[in-house]
C-alpha cells in the first residue's frame, strides 16, 4: 500500500501568532493609558467635578438648554444673566469639600473671587468703551463738531453732551432750524452703533417753569429728549427699539445752579452709546 504524501508546512508564522500580537499591542496601549492617567493632577480633576455639583443643566425641546435660572440658550446664541454667581457657587463647592487638602490649596490661586470677576467685567467694558470713544472723537473731528460737544466714556458707555442752548430756544422743546445740520452730523455718528443701546436724556437747570405747554422742568426735559430722538431717526436707518429716551429735569446737575454759567451747563441733552457688553 502506497504511503500518503506529506504536505509541506505553510510559509510564515502560524495564524495564532497574529492574534497573540494584537492582544499584546492592546495590553501595551492599556498600560500606557494607565500610566498617563496616573500622572494627571487629581486636584484639578476633582475641582472641575465639584464645580458642577449644584449647577443644573436641563435639556429642553428644540435643542434649548436652561442654565440655573437664566435665559434659554438656543440657535447657537447664549446669554447667561449672572456668570459671577455660577462661578462663585462653584468656588463655594470646592472650598466646602473635606478630606482633599490638594483642592483647597489651589482654590485661592486658581479661582477668581466675585470682586475679581467684577473687576475683569468692568475692565473689558472699559476697553470696549475706550475703543468707541476714539472712533466717536475721530468722527466728531471730521464733522468739525468736536469743539461744541463734550465726549467722555466709562466702563458702560460713551457719552455725548450737547448744550441745550444750541438745540432749543429758552423754554421750548422744538429743535431750532439752525441746529438741524448739527443733529444730522450727530445722527451720522450714532448710526454706526445702531445695534447698541442708545439713550437720549434731557436735563434742565433748577429755575422753575410753568407754562401752558409745560407744567414743570421734568416735562420740558422729557419733551426735549423726544424731539432730538424724533429728528435723529429721520436722518439715518436706526433700529428704533434700541433707542431709549428719558427726562430728568434738574435732578442730575453737572454744575452749580447758583450761577448763570452753571445753569447753562445743566441745560443739556446727553446721548449715551452703550458698549456691546452693556447693551440690552
Amino acid at each position: 500500500m502506497a504511503k500518503r504524501k506529506e504536505q509541506p508546512p505553510e510559509e510564515g508564522s502560524p495564524a495564532w501568532m497574529a492574534t497573540f500580537s494584537d492582544l499584546m499591542n492592546l495590553l501595551l496601549c492599556f498600560f500606557v493609558l494607565l500610566f498617563a492617567s496616573s500622572t494627571m493632577d487629581e486636584g484639578k480633576i476633582q475641582k472641575i467635578a465639584a464645580s458642577f455639583d449644584n449647577i443644573t443643566f436641563n435639556v429642553l425641546n428644540d435643542g434649548s438648554v436652561s442654565l440655573v435660572d437664566g435665559d434659554f440658550l438656543s440657535g447657537g446664541v447664549s446669554q447667561v444673566p449672572d456668570v459671577s454667581s455660577i462661578l462663585s457657587e462653584a468656588g463655594k463647592n470646592i472650598e466646602g469639600s473635606t478630606g482633599e487638602e490638594s483642592i483647597s490649596s489651589h482654590t485661592d490661586a486658581e479661582l477668581l473671587s466675585d470682586e475679581e470677576i467684577q473687576d475683569e467685567y468692568e475692565q473689558r467694558g472699559e476697553e470696549q468703551s475706550e475703543m468707541m470713544y476714539d472712533e466717536v472723537v475721530q468722527m466728531a473731528e471730521s464733522y468739525t463738531i468736536d469743539t461744541i460737544i463734550e465726549i467722555d466714556y466709562n466702563e458702560q458707555y460713551v457719552e455725548l453732551d450737547l448744550n441745550g442752548s444750541i438745540l432749543f430756544d429758552s423754554g421750548d422743546a422744538d429743535v431750532r432750524d439752525d441746529s438741524k445740520l448739527f443733529l444730522q452730523k450727530i445722527a451720522s455718528i450714532l448710526v454706526k452703533y445702531k445695534y447698541n443701546t442708545i439713550e437720549i436724556e434731557g436735563h434742565t437747570d433748577n429755575v422753575p417753569i410753568s407754562t401752558s405747554q409745560f407744567e414743570n422742568n421734568l416735562q420740558l426735559s422729557a419733551e426735549r429728549a423726544r424731539s432730538v430722538y424724533e429728528y435723529i431717526i429721520t436722518q439715518e436707518n436706526f433700529i428704533e427699539e434700541n433707542i431709549k429716551i428719558a427726562g430728568y429735569g434738574d435732578k442730575q446737575p453737572v454744575a452749580s445752579n447758583a450761577t448763570e454759567e452753571g445753569r447753562a451747563k445743566n441745560r443739556r441733552v446727553v446721548i449715551k452709546i452703550y458698549n456691546k457688553q452693556n447693551s440690552n
